[in-house]
C-alpha cells in the first residue's frame, strides 16, 4: 500500500500569500486588533487586504512580524477597495500569512559581456 501525501492549501489574495501550516510556531505573540486586521498592504495603490476579527479567529505574530492565523470557522479575506480583488473564504485551519515576493529573473541574470 502506498502512502499518500496530503497537500497543503495555499491561497493568494493580491500580494498576500496565505499558506496552510501543520502547527503554530512557538514563541508567538497574540494580536489583539479590534474589528479587523490588515494582513497585507499594496505598495503601489494603497489597497489593504483585511480579515474581520470574530469569534473563532485568532491572530499571532512572530518576532520578525510574520503573521499567523488560527481559525475554527470559515473566514473571509477582503480588500478595502472591493473592485480590486474578489473576497475569498478560507476554510478552518492554521495559516501563515505573508506578502508575496516578486523576483525579476531577467535583471538578476544581467552580466557584463565586454569592457
Amino acid at each position: 500500500m502506498t502512502k499518500q501525501k496530503t497537500k497543503k492549501r495555499m491561497y493568494f489574495h493580491g500580494e498576500c500569500v496565505i499558506a496552510e501550516i501543520k502547527e503554530l510556531p512557538t514563541g508567538l505573540k497574540a494580536r489583539l486588533d479590534k474589528d479587523s486586521i490588515m494582513i497585507a498592504e499594496s505598495e503601489t495603490v494603497g489597497n489593504e487586504h483585511r480579515v474581520k476579527i470574530k469569534e473563532g479567529v485568532e491572530f499571532f505574530e512572530d518576532e520578525k512580524g510574520v503573521l499567523y492565523m488560527k481559525n475554527t470557522v470559515p473566514t473571509e479575506v477582503y480588500c478595502l477597495h472591493a473592485e480590486r480583488h474578489d473576497t475569498i473564504t478560507l476554510p478552518e485551519g492554521l495559516w501563515q500569512i505573508d506578502k508575496a515576493v516578486e523576483y525579476d529573473y531577467l535583471s538578476a541574470k544581467v552580466v557584463k559581456v565586454w569592457d
